[in-house]
C-alpha cells in the first residue's frame, strides 16, 4: 500500500484525518474558553450534549471520534455558536448551500489547491482561525 500523498486513497484518509483534527481542535478551543471564564463546566457541556463527562472527556483526549452531523450540531448547541459551511474548489470558486459565493480572480486561478470544506463556526465576540495543510478553514468567533 502506497503512502504517498499523490496516492487518491491517502490523501482521501489524510483529508478525512485533517478534517476530524480540526473540527475537534474548534470545539476544545471553544469549550476551553467557556470553561476558563467559568460560563461552562465539562459536566454542563456533557449534560447540554446529551452525554456522559467520561465521553466527552474520551472525545477530547486520546479518541479519535467519528462524530455524526447529528452530534456536530449538538456540540454546537450546547457551545451556543452557529455552523456555517462552504466548499472551496481547485479554481478557488467558494460554494455555500446558496450557491456560488465568489468567482476566483485572476490571482486565485493562478494558484493550485486542492478542493477543500470551509466550516466557519459564529458566535457573537473575538474571531479565532485555524487553517489545515488540506486548506481547510476553521473560524471560531466567540
Amino acid at each position: 500500500m502506497s503512502t504517498s500523498k499523490s496516492d487518491p486513497k491517502f490523501k482521501m484518509s489524510f483529508d478525512r484525518a485533517m478534517l476530524r483534527s480540526t473540527v475537534v481542535s474548534l470545539f476544545w478551543g471553544i469549550l476551553s474558553e467557556r470553561k476558563r471564564s467559568g460560563d461552562l463546566t465539562l459536566q454542563a457541556f456533557a449534560k447540554k450534549v446529551g452525554t456522559s463527562k467520561h465521553e466527552v472527556s474520551r472525545w477530547f483526549g486520546k479518541g479519535d471520534p467519528n462524530w455524526t452531523l447529528n452530534t456536530i450540531a449538538s456540540i454546537a448547541n450546547a457551545l451556543d455558536v452557529e455552523l456555517r459551511i462552504e466548499a472551496i474548489d481547485n479554481s478557488g470558486r467558494i460554494f455555500k448551500a446558496s450557491g456560488i459565493s465568489s468567482e476566483p480572480t485572476a490571482k486565485t486561478e493562478a494558484i493550485s489547491v486542492p478542493p477543500a470544506v470551509r466550516i466557519t463556526k459564529v458566535t457573537n465576540s473575538s474571531e479565532s482561525k485555524i487553517r489545515t495543510e488540506s486548506n481547510t478553514s476553521f473560524t471560531a468567533v466567540a
